[in-house]
């Protein structure tokens, strides 16, 4: 019997669009990552592979080709993991404030109302001193020279805006 002899043709279809589809996804996830072309077309291929299954060989077929290729992902997650390959795909580095990286204070809120100075020229963001505090600050707009008086007119979550004080206040 033939590779190619028509009763073997559409096993040779139906395995060669699940290949297909196999190395399309892998070329998507790890060669060229994000949504693009590999991926929409991978993912037509198996599931054409499927439907071809089903419509030319029955059920019966379909169910051992689904076996197979579930044997098959199972057999290249667990090389990947083995190999450790997966870690190539997963960010392990921390972000830590020693390497500059912080989050939002939790006491920004207090900040509200406060009087302070602009370290730097708010442009519309820069530096400001409350107190011995010195944090990042969003002017409303306008600009807002170093060394002025500014206020705190509202804190929502990081982002703490200030206005130029007038100088009657001072």
């Amino acid at each position: 019997m033939s590779f190619f002899a028509p009763e073997t043709l559409p096993w040779v279809y139906a395995v060669g669009l699940l290949v297909m589809g196999f190395v399309l996804l892998f070329l998507e996830v790890f060669v060229i990552p994000g949504v693009n072309v590999f991926g929409v077309l991978g993912a037509l291929s198996l599931l054409t592979g499927v439907v071809y299954t089903y419509v030319r060989l029955g059920a019966g077929a379909t169910l051992w080709l689904g076996a197979l290729t579930a044997l098959v992902t199972a057999v290249l997650v667990w090389l990947m993991l083995r190999n450790r390959a997966w870690q190539r795909l997963v960010l392990e580095q921390g972000n830590t404030s020693r390497e500059g990286y912080r989050a939002a204070p939790a006491d920004l809120a207090e900040l509200a109302g406060q009087t302070g100075e602009a370290l730097t020229p708010l442009r519309p963001s820069g530096n400001a001193r409350f107190g011995e505090r010195i944090v990042d600050v969003v002017s409303e707009g306008s600009f807002v020279p170093r060394g002025t008086r500014i206020v705190v007119v509202e804190v929502v979550g990081s982002r703490v805006l200030v206005q130029g004080k007038p100088d009657s206040d001072k």
